[in-house]
């Protein structure tokens, strides 16, 4: 006997998420390349909010800020 099914066929689920795609463009946060900063010297000084900070370049290659 052959017994006829009302329910639809299974089938694979959509699926998709509720949360927003992300910009694989590149980063959110904006990137200087220190050699833009430097230019040619090994200090620089930035000012902010009314204040100086020294921003170096060691012997080893490492940042140090400094107020």
């Amino acid at each position: 006997m052959d017994v006829l099914s009302t329910k639809p066929p299974i089938r694979s689920a959509d699926i998709s998420s509720p949360a927003p795609e992300l910009n694989t463009r590149g980063p959110a946060i904006p990137c200087i390349r220190s050699d833009a900063l430097f230019d040619r010297s090994r200090e620089i000084l930035i000012e902010h909010s009314g204040c100086y900070y020294r921003l170096r370049l060691t012997h080893s290659n490492k940042l140090i800020l400094t107020k």
